[in-house]
């Protein structure tokens, strides 16, 4: 279960302290887990078909590995416009080489605004490091 939930600023990107648990290997066990935090609704299915990995009442998050980050970032994109709610991208890192995928996802979410209604709103980057 939850035992404490700490976000640390480093750089500007919030970070979710990595919370003790057993066997967390796919992106849905990291969706579950993660959503403990922050209490939205997972999969949540949109009027196109596509489903949000955690829709908040402040964030439609996607949440990916890493590596990943790219195509998480364009999905989230997507999901912002279709919710009316500001994007979010939750980052899996699970070895410390992975670290240039945060650095790499920094740089494009810093040079990009999503219009979400009238207003415009940066990508919220998280980051959960498992290792």
């Amino acid at each position: 279960m939850l035992n404490r939930i700490i976000r640390f600023f480093t750089g500007n990107i919030p970070q979710i302290e990595k919370i003790q648990h057993e066997g967390l290997h796919t992106e849905r066990d990291y969706q579950l887990h993660c959503n403990q935090i922050f209490q939205g609704k997972v999969e949540y299915r949109l009027s196109d078909g596509t489903r949000v990995d955690i829709l908040t009442d402040c964030l439609a998050i996607e949440v990916d590995f890493a590596k990943k980050w790219y195509e998480a970032v364009g999905q989230a994109t997507h999901y912002a416009r279709l919710t009316d709610r500001p994007p979010g991208v939750l980052l899996i890192v699970k070895e410390r080489y992975e670290e240039k995928y945060v650095t790499a996802a920094k740089n494009a979410v810093n040079n990009v605004k999503v219009k979400v209604g009238n207003d415009y709103y940066q990508i919220t980057l998280l980051i959960y490091r498992d290792y």
